[in-house]
């Protein structure tokens, strides 16, 4: 797997990309079900909705975070040698610092995967005002896994995956050659 030219990302990139997509639109099934029940909330008051709609943005964050969470404590415990070395066992039953960094990243990525997507499909698709609500409102309906959209997506997110772990481990290597040279 070392031998992968350095402009593809490597699998690992690959299946958090997979994972993340497929852990929104469960997301988007689950918040579409609360927008559904929670209606009758805001029709009292508008500063509900204002609430609803932020909390509904912000939501795949601690879910992502948590799902980090789990699925570590999983490998560590049937399969610990995936575990990379540097980063310690995954204990506890609320999620640490890098399971709410891969909670943020994992935000970002979507936002940035599903921008991408939207910028290609306005320039390089035809446009209506169908295709408008569709690109803006991906919470309210889920769509078939394999769109062209979905496929920009999970590429945009791999090779998101792929920077952030390209960055991780450039910043590990400074900073065990800045302590070697202290020694």
């Amino acid at each position: 797997m070392n031998n992968w030219p350095n402009w593809i990302p490597r699998p690992n990139a690959w299946m958090s990309a997979i994972l993340l997509i497929l852990l929104v639109k469960g997301i988007a099934i689950v918040i579409k079900r609360i927008f559904e029940m929670g209606y009758f909330l805001t029709d009292f008051s508008p500063k509900m909705q204002i609430l609803l709609y932020f909390a509904a943005l912000l939501s795949p964050i601690p879910v992502v975070a948590i799902a980090h969470h789990w699925l570590h404590q999983f490998l560590d415990r049937y399969s610990p040698e995936t575990r990379s070395p540097e980063f310690g066992r995954t204990e506890g039953l609320f999620p640490g610092l890098m399971s709410w960094w891969e909670g943020l990243y994992g935000w970002m990525t979507i936002a940035l995967a599903m921008l991408l997507s939207g910028m290609i499909r306005f320039f390089f698709f035809s446009y209506s005002d169908e295709y408008l609500y569709q690109a803006f409102a991906w919470w309210d309906e889920l769509k078939s896994f394999f769109t062209i959209y979905s496929l920009i997506r999970i590429v945009a997110a791999a090779y998101l995956y792929e920077f952030e772990h390209t960055v991780r481990y450039h910043l590990m290597a400074v900073g065990a050659a800045n302590y070697s040279d202290r020694e």
